[in-house]
């Protein structure tokens, strides 16, 4: 199975979602961008109650994601919410002046490129720039306002204007639409398209309507738009107005439509009488339909028309002037096709989707080669890497059994006898750097006394072999007596730790490595929560999770406290987890899950109950195990790569260093069967990917690099590189493995 090279992640990121010009833009985008090539995303910050739910509907039909999380979260919790899903994204694009983008920006350690989206000359010159790689204003005006802010920066400021999509204007629509709104052939019907907003000046058009309406009574007038959210009373005061100036039989108020280009084919005049705007998106629409447009001379729309060529200006605040230009067009069906025929042409050679697309992905690939790689520090001696099994836990009690059997698959696999050999073996395959176990049950047999037979050979293999070991210290398994849930598991284990780094000390003189414990968020879930795993809970896995973070805490300060040098690795899987499409209800609790993943993490950090002692200093490197079965369906069975929801594994490495800034290998990965070769080639190229954004990832751990038996039920599972060893013979290797490993570190 060999995944195809995955589209081009994009995130927009929007204050709320109205009907306006930049919903618009993204809809459009949507509908035209090359889907095999580019993934489009939204999220919306906020909602006010009476927000028109259109553009989310429209969205949703195109299969764009639409996440409307913020709207029950604080200011800080949105800041926080988009700090953890902006880093798994290529491109981010903030529109309307996203107040929550800059803040969560400065939390991640590694930031997708950044456009701003302005709409607005009062957008371009607010807040900060310094992570806007590009601001695209829709009109000349916004892009020179955007540049003058941007100085040393002048040329990230470019100019893209909104898009019509020509297919969506069909004439023949004019008929069927004129008879729904009990308009005849022989009417003029004069409308205006937009959100109800006071800088667009709809007050002037109703004027002028009732100017027109007194001495040319076949002249109709049409209002499409809802109220604005944010200032709902104007819509009323309109509607007042109407009345007022005795217009209540000539002019309708259609509030919301989702039928724009089907309105606007009714149309035989266009007015627009805005001040303050960016680029009307509508005209470019009524453009698209062949109408003759009255217009202010407003940023953009001095862009859009020529004046008596495509368009008819007018002076702001003069509903006689716009009277004055309704009528010579009401006369003249000659100079509205002339009109409306210019302004097509112009829409078509600047404005339409043809025209504006590939400007968008033009921007976007340039974007994302833009971002700065990044190589391995050098951390590790070697970037591949083998990992020997060393669980030691024991497993549930079968019928008839008081305790369950403990597991050593050290023991098992013949690794402890055979350390040096094995050693040498991964140093064949350039494996100079391995995962690695003690075995605390054999050490502290007795409490409080060591006896060190079971780790003396292995630790004195690595040296004499030149092999440099990340030990793990739990494995999942502890010594039988310990109450796992109380203060004197903590005790006990510091103590062992801190002999464990005496003997280390002791016996070598490298920079020693170290687990402390392994998989904190999975041990924590399997032995706390599902009951898989010992201790065998139910509901206590948070409980767990922090027991063994406070753990892992005080082993790590034993450690020091002998030998200051001593790193410290912390392993934990990375999981995706997506909602069933029948099920959207279920995307809070499925995210949830997700997050849940970094809580291990977070402990040790001091980033989430600092109380237990946890401080950045101790989240020294993060090491993501990564398997087939790591991501799946909320409730549902896991995905494999062909899976359209399937996140790439690139993906993964980007937030997860984007949230930690921290060393980061994969300390995990591997599968069963003959599909071995082709997994390592799929994690080899995501984890060359993830370092074209620039994540230093230091190297890719095969684990288990020995094939091993099944834990519950002993069936052989062919994992590894290596075979199992039987009866003295040496190991063998797995030659397709083996040829795939060579291939990599050929690249």
């Amino acid at each position: 199975m060999i995944p195809l090279e995955p589209p081009i992640r994009i995130l927009f990121v929007f204050a709320w979602l109205v009907v306006g010009g930049e919903e618009t833009e993204v809809r459009l985008l949507a509908s035209n961008l090359d889907r095999a090539r580019f993934k489009l995303d939204v999220v919306a910050c906020f909602r006010k109650p009476n927000m028109p739910a259109q553009t989310h509907e429209q969205l949703v039909a195109l299969g764009v994601d639409v996440d409307t999380t913020p709207y029950e979260l604080s200011f800080e919790d949105t800041v926080s919410y988009l700090a953890s899903k902006i880093s798994g994204y290529d491109v981010v694009v903030s529109c309307q002046n996203v107040a929550d983008i800059y803040p969560a920006l400065e939390r991640i350690h590694l930031r997708p490129a950044l456009i701003e989206h302005g709409g607005l000359v009062s957008e371009a010159l607010a807040g900060p720039k310094h992570f806007t790689n590009r601001y695209v204003g829709v009109c000349r005006s916004i892009r020179d306002a955007a540049a003058s802010v941007m100085v040393g920066r002048e040329n990230d400021a470019i100019e893209i204007p909104s898009m019509v999509n020509l297919s969506e204007f069909d004439p023949f629509d004019r008929s069927a639409m004129r008879a729904s709104l009990g308009v005849a052939e022989s009417d003029v019907l004069i409308g205006w398209v937009g959100r109800l907003d006071p800088k667009k000046n709809v007050e002037d058009f109703i004027e002028a309507a009732a100017i027109v309406h007194a001495d040319n009574i076949s002249a109709r007038f049409v209002i499409v738009g809802g109220p604005d959210a944010f200032i709902p009373d104007y819509a009323m005061q309109l509607r007042s107005l109407a009345a007022a100036r005795g217009l209540t039989g000539s002019l309708t108020f259609l509030g919301d439509r989702a039928d724009i280009p089907a309105l606007l084919s009714a149309f035989d005049i266009f007015t627009w009488l805005s001040k303050g705007e960016g680029m009307p998106h509508v005209i470019a629409e009524a453009g698209a339909a062949r109408l003759p447009v009255i217009a202010t001379p407003d940023n953009g729309a001095l862009q859009q028309i020529d004046d008596g060529v495509s368009g008819l200006f007018v002076p702001y605040g003069d509903p006689a002037a716009v009277a004055s230009a309704m009528r010579m067009l009401i006369s003249s069906t000659d100079l509205r096709r002339r009109l409306g025929h210019a302004l097509r042409w112009k829409v078509e050679t600047h404005y339409s989707a043809t025209a504006v697309v590939p400007q968008w992905e033009r921007l976007i690939q340039e974007l994302v080669s833009e971002r700065a790689s990044s190589n391995p520090t050098g951390l590790f001696q070697s970037f591949l890497q083998g990992g020997f099994e060393c669980s030691t836990h024991r497993i549930r009690a079968r019928a008839g059994e008081t305790v369950g059997r403990r597991l050593d698959v050290i023991a098992q696999t013949g690794h402890d006898v055979h350390a040096a050999n094995d050693y040498s073996q991964l140093a064949q395959h350039s494996m100079h750097t391995v995962r690695d176990g003690l075995r605390w049950h054999l050490i502290e047999a007795v409490p409080g006394q060591y006896e060190w037979s079971s780790f003396l050979p292995m630790l004195r293999a690595s040296n004499e072999t030149g092999t440099q070991v990340i030990w793990d210290l739990l494995h999942y398994g502890w010594p039988d007596g310990i109450d796992i849930w109380s203060q004197d598991f903590v005790v006990r284990f510091a103590r062992f730790a801190g002999a464990v780094a005496r003997i280390v000390a002791r016996e070598s003189g490298s920079v020693p490595f170290y687990s402390p414990v392994n998989e904190i968020s999975f041990f924590s879930w399997g032995g706390g929560d599902a009951g898989y795993l010992n201790p065998f809970a139910n509901g206590r896995g948070f409980e767990l999770k922090v027991q063994l973070a406070r753990a892992s805490i005080a082993a790590m300060d034993a450690i020091v406290s002998v030998d200051p040098r001593a790193r410290f690795v912390h392993c934990d899987p990375v999981i995706h987890v997506v909602t069933d499409p029948a099920r959207p209800w279920e995307r809070r609790v499925a995210e949830g899950h997700r997050q849940s993943q970094f809580q291990g993490w977070d402990l040790i950090a001091g980033r989430m109950w600092p109380q237990i002692g946890g401080a950045e200093k101790y989240l020294d490197i993060v090491g993501v195990n990564y398997y087939h079965n790591n991501q799946w369906i909320h409730g549902g069975p896991p995905i494999d790569m062909d899976h359209p929801r399937y996140k790439p594994l690139r993906s993964i490495l980007i937030e997860t260093y984007a949230r930690y800034g921290k060393p980061i290998f994969i300390a995990e990965t591997g599968i069963e069967g003959e599909r071995r070769p082709s997994w390592i080639a799929y994690v080899y190229a995501e984890v060359r990917a993830a370092m074209k954004t620039g994540v230093p990832v230091e190297g890719i751990c095969l684990y288990p690099i020995v094939n091993h038996v099944g834990w519950d039920d002993e069936r052989p599972c062919d994992n590894g590189l290596l075979s199992m060893r039987s009866e003295g013979k040496e190991r063998q290797v797995y030659e397709p493995l083996a040829h795939a490993l060579r291939a990599v570190k050929q690249e």
